[in-house]
């Protein structure tokens, strides 16, 4: 008996269990028709899918929060929902321009409509800690924690009608120098080291969901980067150490503690441009959250989308290099991982690659952005052919990186 040939294309689709393969597709990548080479096949694409490399980082709590409370009573829960509601719509957007917004503040006062779940746990006795409170007014001791998570769907929603931008999960990640003058002592803060500055830095960066990354400040970097060099904001040397790094962008910040309080610059560098601020207090918290939201404020302008019903466009992409299921179920699942994405096929399959058709929000240069960020596809100038797409379609070339 023959082996059964396939006759018909079966596109690759997104399920809630992960992505179910073209068997045909398959086939013609791998020159099989055996079933039995089918079956071993798959099973070899859903391990790989779940192991996909992808050099952005990926913010799963974009929806969330977490917040210290000193009663589980109603009233004290609805206000934690606002405060909450505020942090996340902030952190989606990826902007600080929601405060303000007419329509964002109305939402607030109607807040419940976007809770989708909500819980408590209680603190360990060690960690209820008195809250931060002003002109010495009766303490007030944190006893739990309320997480909430929001309505994803509802929340973009509220930003698109809000004409504010989505920023999706997939997010560059910013290296951050810091020089510290305090007193007697100055150095620059590493990977390794612990210290109160670099804990509230992670923390504001945690809230407005901000990827960040320290250097290692090892004898490699020591060699090329001195205190001076960073205190002195000489770029040329900060970005040639930088590069090891391979972030989207670099934060340098400069701390000296004089006159009892801290004096802090502030300096962000993308690959558009250079911006610059000054903060003086004494609380290490105000100034790490001001440094972190002007430079989250920055990098989102990039990634962040305008949402609109009427937004988007049709792309295909060339893909060359796919010459196995390995390569095949990669770069599927990279392309679908794309926050913008809404639909996905393969529509040619030749010797060279793969030709994708995407349904994408926004417009090429976003699509472009957003495929550079992962860092798993690289363009190609090669001349496009096609049987299917139209002479206006757009085509776009790349290769898988090695």
């Amino acid at each position: 008996m023959q082996n059964p040939k396939f006759n018909e294309v079966w596109y690759c689709t997104r399920s809630e269990t992960g992505y179910e393969i073209s068997m045909q597709q398959i086939a013609n990548i791998l020159k099989i028709n055996s079933f039995s080479a089918l079956g071993v096949a798959l099973i070899t694409i859903s391990m790989l899918v779940l192991s996909m490399p992808v050099s952005a980082v990926v913010i799963d709590q974009l929806y969330e929060a977490e917040i210290p409370v000193q009663d589980q009573t109603r009233k004290t829960r609805h206000q934690v929902f606002k405060k909450a509601f505020q942090q996340t719509l902030i952190r989606v957007a990826g902007s600080s321009r929601v405060l303000g917004n007419p329509l964002v503040d109305d939402a607030r006062n109607k807040v419940l409509k976007y809770v989708s779940q909500f819980r408590y746990r209680e603190l360990p006795q060690d960690d209820k800690t008195p809250a931060p409170v002003q002109n010495q007014t009766p303490e007030v001791v944190y006893t739990d924690i309320l997480w909430i998570k929001f309505d994803a769907q509802a929340i973009n929603n509220l930003l698109r009608n809000s004409q504010l931008p989505v920023w999706g999960k997939q997010r560059p990640e910013t290296l951050v120098w810091i020089a510290v003058r305090d007193g007697g002592h100055r150095y620059i803060l590493k990977q390794s080291d612990k210290s109160p500055i670099k804990d509230e830095i992670e923390k504001a960066a945690k809230l407005r969901g901000l990827p960040i990354r320290w250097p290692v400040y090892d004898d490699l970097d020591k060699e090329r980067l001195s205190f001076l060099d960073v205190w002195g904001g000489f770029w040329d040397n900060i970005l040639k150490v930088s590069r090891r790094y391979q972030t989207e962008s670099v934060l340098a910040g400069r701390y000296l503690w004089a006159a009892e309080q801290w004096q802090v610059k502030w300096d962000l560098l993308t690959d558009t441009h250079q911006q610059y601020w000054a903060i003086n207090a004494r609380e290490l918290d105000l100034l790490s959250t001001v440094g972190v939201d002007k430079a989250t404020d920055a990098v989102s302008v990039k990634y962040a989308l305008l949402l609109k019903e009427s937004d988007g466009g049709k792309f295909f992409i060339d893909i060359h290099g796919i010459d196995s299921v390995d390569s095949y179920a990669r770069a599927m699942a990279y392309l679908q991982s794309l926050q913008s994405v809404r639909d996905l096929n393969a529509s040619e399959i030749g010797s060279q690659g793969v030709r994708f058709k995407i349904e994408a929000q926004g417009n090429v240069d976003d699509l472009k952005r957003r495929i550079a960020l992962g860092k798993f596809l690289q363009p190609v100038n090669v001349q496009v052919t096609t049987q299917q797409s139209a002479v206006d379609d757009v085509v776009l070339a790349y290769e898988m990186r090695k």
